[in-house]
């Protein structure tokens, strides 16, 4: 079996931000992997991530709990690791991105409002 996993951080940036619905991959406690469409964007060379859905995402906690997931492209796997963002700066630079990349969608509102933004998690590509 071939291994697709890209450690070039330059190509998952890519991937992140060429793409409007992105595939991340999660496991679960059992070992299963499950991949989820959700939208990222790109700041300033990092990518975010952030939970739109609250309690009802499924995601969220196997990330949060893991520390890590990856991106999935095609044959393509972009590790990550997950870091919970808590300043106001970064909150208000990643509303501007997803309201610039996902302006035109009516579910963009929940993404740069309320309790949403206190889920907003930076994904690093792992070297």
């Amino acid at each position: 079996m071939v291994d697709h996993t890209m450690t070039d951080s330059s190509a998952a940036l890519d991937y992140l931000t060429r793409t409007g619905t992105v595939h991340l991959a999660t496991r679960t406690e059992d070992g299963r992997e499950i991949v989820t469409k959700i939208w990222a964007v790109v700041v300033d060379g990092q990518a975010y991530i952030r939970n739109g859905y609250g309690d009802s995402s499924k995601w969220y906690p196997r990330i949060r709990g893991a520390g890590r997931a990856a991106f999935v492209d095609g044959r393509n796997r972009y590790d990550v690791t997950a870091d919970l963002v808590d300043d106001e700066a970064t909150n208000v630079a990643v509303d501007d991105a997803f309201s610039s990349k996902y302006g035109h969608s009516g579910s963009l509102r929940m993404m740069i409002t309320g309790d949403v933004r206190t889920s907003t998690l930076r994904v690093t590509p792992v070297a």
